[in-house]
């Protein structure tokens, strides 16, 4: 178990950001404010799960829900019902908690081998969305209430998420070859 406070307090600020009234308002307008409470959810549960568990290999199925969310109907459908949003939330923060805490049952390699097919699913579905393929929006799920227009922000949001992550491990490879 880590001792630091950061693997505590970080996850309950990102809880605390996501889930209030505001953002999940926002939801049903604009794209971005899911896929950030996705990023966010995912992510608190993931320090959380590093920081205080103590999990095996099979945690990595907690990369399911962080997939099968982004299915375009299930994506929509998160947006515009509160029952599908609720399980969809559970399900991302439940999936980044068990992916924590197997991320020091696995070895490294495996490690590397997860971060490059996020940076590669994320990459892809970022590069839709900035060049306007209408996966998520009519005509393809008749029920989004978003255009095709609105993914573009979100692409280029992703991608800078993206690079600040890769950033962030990039700096901390160093970090670890230089001590």
């Amino acid at each position: 178990m880590v001792k630091s406070k950061f693997f505590i307090y970080i996850p309950i600020l990102l809880l605390i950001a996501t889930l209030n009234p505001l953002v999940l308002s926002y939801i049903r307008v604009t794209p971005v404010a899911l896929m950030l409470a996705h990023y966010s959810l995912f992510a608190s549960g993931l320090l959380l799960g590093y920081g205080l568990l103590k999990g095996s290999k099979f945690g990595l199925i907690g990369v399911i829900p962080a997939i099968v969310f982004h299915y375009p109907e299930l994506f929509v459908l998160s947006a515009i019902n509160p029952f599908v949003t609720a399980i969809d939330f559970t399900f991302m923060f439940l999936g980044g908690l068990l992916l924590g805490s197997s991320l020091k049952a696995i070895g490294y390699w495996l490690k590397v081998t997860l971060f490059v097919l996020y940076m590669i699913g994320d990459t892809a579905l970022a590069v839709l969305f900035v060049a306007y393929f209408p996966i998520y929006s009519p005509p393809a799920v008749p029920f989004s209430p978003y255009t095709t227009g609105e993914f573009v922000l979100l692409g280029y949001i992703m991608f800078a998420i993206m690079n600040g992550i890769l950033a962030y491990v990039m700096v901390d490879i160093l970090r670890k070859l230089l001590l």
